[in-house]
């Protein structure tokens, strides 16, 4: 049997947001599940556009939908390795089609439920990234935290791209990577500042390391629930950013008790 995936996963509300009376307009969501006797992960993670008014609902069907666009696809006979741009772009098409459906059911334009949206489908040896926005994706290769992709950001500052822009399918970026892949973790934008190095276009690994060791040894990622959105809305991460604060970690990597 394959190893089983431990996800730990929180969004906090930034205190911009709380100040103005705002919800949480981050979401994230994963799954995994068995197709014969291969395990597969899907993860998704979306950021609600902050000028947008209905963000958090946009956010959450863009992961939903994505989720489960894919799985009905991979269920059908979809190798993970077989997964092309083309595949990704539909369900991406799928998902948008949801938010623009969501926006007729309320009267509201399609922009009204902005958000950006970065997935991670994993198998036992390949894995496929796309984003659209900013917010990150980071996978642990050779013992290195490393983004699959740098955050997008628009022309001027603190602007990117979403899924409701007209231009979607021109700003997804797409990655197939043949090798297997045991930690990864997904991140809205306002964590950027805590996880990456700007100057040098690296990742903050100590900001990774003690979340995922913990990870790695709880034999119940629950029961980290409790101190990981503390953490995630404790002073010292305000204090660094007001925005909605959302992560996503993932790890298959055994500690050296759980190994043959």
């Amino acid at each position: 049997m394959p190893e089983t995936w431990k996800l730990l996963l929180g969004s906090a509300i930034g205190t911009s947001h709380e100040r103005r009376g705002e919800p949480c307009q981050d979401y994230a969501h994963g799954r995994e599940f068995l197709v014969g006797t291969s395990s597969i992960l899907i993860l998704a993670c979306a950021d609600g556009a902050g000028s947008a008014s209905h963000a958090q609902i946009g956010a959450k069907l863009a992961c939903l939908t994505f989720l489960q666009a894919a799985s009905l696809s991979l269920d059908e006979g979809l190798s993970v390795s077989e997964i092309t741009q083309r595949h990704v772009l539909q369900w991406h098409e799928q998902a948008r089609r949801r938010l623009s459906l969501e926006a007729c059911v309320c009267n509201k334009e399609l922009r009204d439920f902005a958000c950006t949206l970065l997935t991670a489908i994993v198998s036992e040896d390949t894995a496929v990234f796309s984003q659209i926005g900013d917010g990150v994706i980071v996978i642990r290769d050779n013992d290195i935290y490393k983004t699959v992709f740098w955050p997008q950001s628009g022309e001027y500052a603190n602007t990117t791209f979403f899924l409701s822009g007209a231009d979607f399918e021109e700003r997804l970026t797409f990655r197939s990577v043949r090798q297997r892949v045991d930690e990864l973790a997904l991140l809205t934008d306002g964590l950027q500042p805590l996880a990456l190095h700007y100057a040098s276009r690296t990742v903050h690994i100590p900001f990774f390391d003690p979340m995922f060791q913990s990870l790695r040894t709880t034999l119940n990622a629950e029961e980290l629930d409790g101190p990981f959105r503390l953490f995630l809305n404790s002073q010292p991460v305000n204090d660094r950013t007001d925005d909605d604060k959302t992560l996503l970690l993932a790890t298959r990597r055994l500690t050296a008790d759980e190994r043959p």
